[in-house]
């Protein structure tokens, strides 16, 4: 990653630490989500957005995959035989191996989307097509602050994770709707209370105090 790239990784991770510090001040001293302007996205009737950016996606599942055994006929003496037995045997194994690694279950179809979160559900424009994740189908929401992320289990279908710079406001604004005001008392959200006491009033910038707050990045070290 290039100078440049870096510096503006670090300012986008820095805004939207600054955004879920102040929406998650706002919530607790009682505010509410404010919705966004009507745009080109139809909504249900009742239905209200609240967000719209572009953040990570992945899906966690497992897969089937197929791999190719060697079968070889051997002639010769009989250490040539084993000699070249074993070798196959080793070479299936590992082929074995490697296809046991990538069927396993884990996170997949990693990319970068425009993600729109309302009162009813997130939505996420994968591939071009529209996924919806309806809240009231949620079993449950798990949040890393550390990684820029959260993961939302529903009662069917692969779970979801959303990260990237504006994670941290979606997972405060996904817990409101989810959990109601006790959302915000999930341990997941400790960094943001502690960065709340060091500010008095809502503003446009992060004071000293909550730069010290402010998580690693995606690449820093553990």
């Amino acid at each position: 990653m290039s100078k440049s790239d870096n510096s503006a990784l670090n300012a986008a991770l820095h805004d939207g630490w600054a955004s879920a510090c102040r929406l998650y001040e706002h919530l607790a001293q009682g505010g509410s989500l404010a919705p966004l302007p009507p745009g080109t996205l139809r909504m249900n009737p009742g239905e209200i957005q609240f967000g719209d950016a572009l953040l990570g996606y992945a899906r966690m599942y497992g897969a089937q995959v197929s791999y190719q055994q060697s079968s070889s006929i051997w002639f010769g003496s009989a250490t040539f035989m084993l000699a070249g037995m074993a070798a196959e045997h080793v070479s299936n194994k590992a082929a074995q191996r490697r296809a046991e690694a990538m069927a396993a279950v884990q996170w997949r179809d990693h990319a970068y989307l425009r993600c729109v979160l309302t009162n009813h559900r997130m939505l996420c424009d994968v591939g071009g097509s529209w996924q919806a994740f309806w809240h009231q189908g949620a079993i449950e929401f798990i949040a890393d602050l550390s990684r820029w992320a959260f993961v939302l289990r529903h009662e069917g279908g692969d779970p979801l994770m959303i990260h990237g710079p504006g994670a941290p406001w979606f997972a405060v604004a996904t817990a409101r709707i989810l959990y109601g005001p006790r959302g915000l008392q999930l341990p997941a959200f400790g960094p943001l209370a502690a960065a709340m006491t060091h500010r008095r009033t809502v503003t446009g910038e992060v004071l000293g105090p909550l730069r010290s707050a402010l998580p690693p990045g995606p690449d820093s070290p553990a």
